[in-house]
């Protein structure tokens, strides 16, 4: 029983409260408790109400990539237990501590994604992604080092598909690449995951990007024309600290 109540009953509803109505994040309405099946260690996220209560906005996935994964659904309790525990590391203080309780929250909700039949491949890009910006935020110089290989990797099975099409020897570089992931030690699936997946994601990114800019670049047109706000056609929802109309910003 994966996620279930503070009850002990699982889970069966995600009380979620979008407030106010055009907020990009969503409040708790009622808490949850996850049971990790490798440690057997309880976490609670507490709903809105209680004195650690905060928003969130499910699982963070960039726009262009929302035609893939989804910011909400099966991911959705993993993703909010994942962003409980994301601002506890930040709480800390410190970034080696921080660091380590991420790597392991991470980790934490890898499981919970396929626990919620999240498909492996899914969740292990999820995974990958969070673990990215885990790297980002706490890892210091090693950590931009292991995004920076990820991104040159990339570059290189990519360049290395292209060229294939002259002399297919070229292709020989996806196994030397994911060998020299290797490097990274413990970090080497991450590394793996985050090369392979941006190399094989990255294009279709692309593709997609090329369909969307245009578009809100004539959303954006219309609203200059018609007095509206263009800025706001670059995000899916309001921030929540825009004023609404009629209210005043203290």
């Amino acid at each position: 029983m994966p996620f279930h109540t503070d009850d002990g009953e699982r889970l069966a509803e995600l009380g979620l409260a979008q407030r106010p109505a055009d907020a990009p994040s969503f409040e708790l309405t009622a808490a949850l408790v996850y049971l990790d099946p490798e440690t057997g260690r309880r976490y609670r996220v507490p709903a809105r109400g209680e004195a650690s209560a905060a928003p969130t906005d499910l699982a963070s996935v960039p726009t262009p990539l929302w035609g893939l994964i989804a910011s909400h659904g099966r991911q959705s309790a993993p993703a909010v237990l994942h962003d409980a525990r994301s601002r506890e590391a930040a709480a800390l203080g410190d970034r080696r501590a921080a660091l380590a309780q991420r790597r392991e929250d991470d980790r934490v909700f890898r499981t919970a994604l396929r626990e919620q039949g999240v498909p492996r491949v899914r969740a292990s890009l999820m995974w990958a992604w969070v673990s990215a910006d885990r790297e980002r935020e706490f890892g210091g110089v090693p950590g931009w080092l292991v995004l920076v290989q990820s991104g040159i990797g990339a570059l290189v099975l990519v360049g290395a598909v292209i060229a294939a099409f002259s002399n297919p020897i070229w292709l020989v570089a996806w196994p030397v690449v994911g060998l020299v992931s290797l490097v990274r030690g413990r970090l080497a699936p991450l590394v793996a995951t985050l090369t392979f997946s941006l190399a094989l994601l990255g294009p279709l990114v692309i593709v997609q990007l090329a369909v969307l800019v245009p578009f809100r670049l004539v959303e954006a047109a219309v609203e200059l024309v018609t007095g509206g706000d263009p800025g706001g056609v670059w995000r899916p929802t309001l921030r929540a600290d825009r004023p609404r109309d009629g209210e005043v910003q203290g």
